[in-house]
């Protein structure tokens, strides 16, 4: 029996990956003829194709069988792929999205004209041993803007609660050592921010905007960030 990928919630990051892999420059569907005889031989019986058209996915078609239900097909044929494609979050945001980050900075570190806004969570370790990369960004005149969202757990809940009501900022973000009281003020702003990231699916933390609205996730992408506003 002929096994092949039955994916449900995460069928869109691996159409993603796929079609990065894909080489072909044309983006019309395959045959329907083409695709019944790759669709039987995977079955071992004679499948009828209905139809076969694209989907709005670059490199991908969708395939309505008669007798084996639906399917996606990549415009080469290398892969045929069964399940539901959930849109993933837009890669850049809108200037509503803006305006709230611009009332949600915890902190601020460099006086440039230029900025970023730099989401972290206390316990993110790539955050934290990023000093050099946070020196970089300041040669170059871009100030950053630190948001605080403890995806991570409650301990750092706690530790982003400490920041906000104390006003902790870069030096009790950066020595790791949170400290003070624990304000219902900073509770409700913590919970506010977390759940307008989430709602973007802008969790995985460092996490990079640009004032165009443009997302950067991780930290590998400080190099990308910094070349950008050169070419502006």
């Amino acid at each position: 029996m002929v096994e092949f990928f039955i994916m449900k919630r995460s069928i869109a990051i691996l159409l993603i990956l796929i079609v990065s892999t894909l080489t072909a420059k044309g983006s019309s569907c395959p045959s329907i003829n083409s695709v019944e005889k790759q669709i039987s031989g995977i079955f071992k019986k004679e499948i009828h194709v209905k139809a076969v058209y694209p989907i709005g996915i670059e490199g991908f078609c969708r395939v309505i069988t008669a007798e084996a239900g639906n399917f996606f097909i990549d415009t080469q044929e290398r892969y045929l792929i069964q399940g539901l494609i959930f849109k993933l979050p837009d890669r850049k945001v809108n200037e509503k999205f803006l305006k709230f980050l611009g009332r949600s900075v915890d902190f601020r570190v460099g006086k440039g004209k230029k900025y970023v806004y730099v989401i972290v969570d206390p316990d993110c370790e790539a955050c934290r041993n990023s000093s050099k990369k946070i020196k970089e960004f300041i040669k170059h005149g871009i100030q950053l803007r630190f948001i605080v969202a403890p995806f991570s757990g409650k301990d750092a809940e706690e530790k982003a609660y400490k920041l906000v009501c104390n006003n902790g900022g870069i030096k009790m973000f950066m020595n790791g050592k949170y400290r003070g009281r624990v304000c219902s003020e900073g509770k409700l702003k913590v919970w506010s921010v977390m759940d307008r990231l989430k709602a973007r699916g802008l969790v995985d933390t460092p996490i990079f905007i640009l004032p165009d609205g443009q997302v950067y996730r991780g930290a590998e992408s400080i190099d990308k960030i910094i070349k950008e506003f050169q070419n502006k």
